[in-house]
């Protein structure tokens, strides 16, 4: 009964706050959505629309429309995906840019591999909702595009920042004050848009390179001593600085187990290692899950992502051990969320994030890295998650 509860309160967040607020910000004029809501909820009309919001918008309302039937997501879907191939996809140079302006005219139009995984994720689950022969078309270009020009056979590593024509530029948009040549972020995007690409196009070589893409998180990427992952590194695969960032280590945790299942793989060592440090390090007092530690130093920001990644990973790290802590674990996080993370203001979504005092942080509603993805795949998750618990 408690997870019928909890799959209940997962399916009214989703479908009565989260896809309506995000609907609400659709762009009638120059289409696609509003790339900026600040903390009062005022909206930007002429801000700029990037590539990773927008591809993740289409990510999410086209999964919301598969598993509900929904034609309101559907129609936001198509729109979505009009503007994104309208718009963000370079048809001289190929791949999508990083953003454009808020009449959809090129803006930074530089080529991030991170950017185009999520291109990649979004075309693939917009085929998979709706058949679109083309969307299937356009995933197959972004994959060619990733594993060809994206991927580095010199390193084995996804190579990170171009310009439009594809000459390599310095990671300034993922690798932070190192200018980190790889990084595990990227990383971890291609393996879930990899991922979602098998499955609607499965092939050995898809399979191949999900497997090739595990095992450098097994080998490079995974230190089994900390349990946790390795964030930024240099051409030689040598860790930059010393971060551990639990959202990225619990969601990392689930993903890869997900790549495990699409291609009949099993990492479980690194999978629960992941979710149980992060059990250890990362939880605090109140069910909150802590940002990450620079140089051994915690910082215990509850960002809104990191709680919505956490309490999937935790919830698959249950199913993968029956060990109960971690579904406590889970509800304790989605506890949290609902108390605290929750914009309790009628026309409002999901807060960018509490400072250590549990102290809302002035931050953005929606930009180019908050958008419907991490909250709304959680509020999915849980639900066909705990549907399958309660039929057990």
């Amino acid at each position: 009964m408690i997870d019928d509860e909890l799959r209940r309160a997962a399916e009214t967040e989703l479908r009565h706050r989260v896809l309506p607020f995000w609907l609400g910000l659709a762009d009638r004029e120059h289409g696609g959505i509003h790339g900026h809501v600040d903390a009062d909820l005022v909206v930007d009309r002429k801000a700029d629309k990037g590539a990773v919001q927008a591809c993740r918008f289409l990510w999410t309302f086209s999964a919301a429309y598969r598993h509900f039937g929904d034609l309101s997501y559907l129609a936001a879907a198509r729109d979505m995906y009009r503007f994104v191939t309208g718009r963000l996809v370079d048809d001289e140079h190929g791949g999508v840019f990083w953003s454009v302006d808020h009449t959809g005219a090129p803006a930074d139009t530089d080529k991030h591999v991170y950017a185009q995984a999520f291109a990649l994720y979004a075309f693939s689950e917009y085929h998979r909702a709706t058949g679109d022969d083309g969307a299937l078309a356009r995933a197959t270009e972004v994959y060619d595009v990733v594993t060809g020009i994206g991927f580095d056979p010199a390193t084995g590593a996804y190579r990170e920042q171009f310009d439009r024509a594809w000459v390599v530029k310095p990671n300034v948009l993922l690798g932070e004050a190192y200018l980190a040549d790889i990084t595990m972020n990227t990383h971890l995007h291609v393996l879930e848009a990899l991922t979602a690409y098998h499955a609607v196009a499965p092939s050995p070589a898809v399979a191949g390179r999900i497997t090739a893409l595990l095992d450098t998180f097994r080998e490079r990427l995974y230190d089994p001593h900390r349990r946790s992952l390795r964030v930024f590194l240099d051409p030689d695969w040598r860790e930059l600085g010393d971060v551990m960032s639990f959202g990225h280590d619990i969601e990392a945790s689930w993903l890869i187990d997900e790549a495990c299942r699409e291609i009949g793989a099993d990492l479980p060592d690194m999978v629960v290692g992941l979710a149980a440090n992060t059990a250890e390090r990362a939880v605090l007092a109140d069910g909150a899950v802590a940002n990450e530690t620079v140089s051994g130093r915690l910082d215990a920001t509850r960002v809104w992502w990191v709680q919505a990644e956490a309490v999937v990973g935790f919830l698959n790290a249950h199913e993968r051990t029956g060990d109960r802590a971690f579904h406590t674990l889970a509800r304790g996080t989605w506890d949290y969320i609902t108390t605290s993370v929750i914009d309790p203001r009628p026309t409002g979504e999901w807060l960018y994030a509490r400072d250590p005092d549990n102290t809302p942080l002035p931050k953005e509603v929606a930009g180019m890295w908050k958008c419907c993805y991490h909250n709304g795949r959680l509020c999915l998750q849980m639900v066909e998650r705990l549907a399958a618990t309660s039929r057990a």
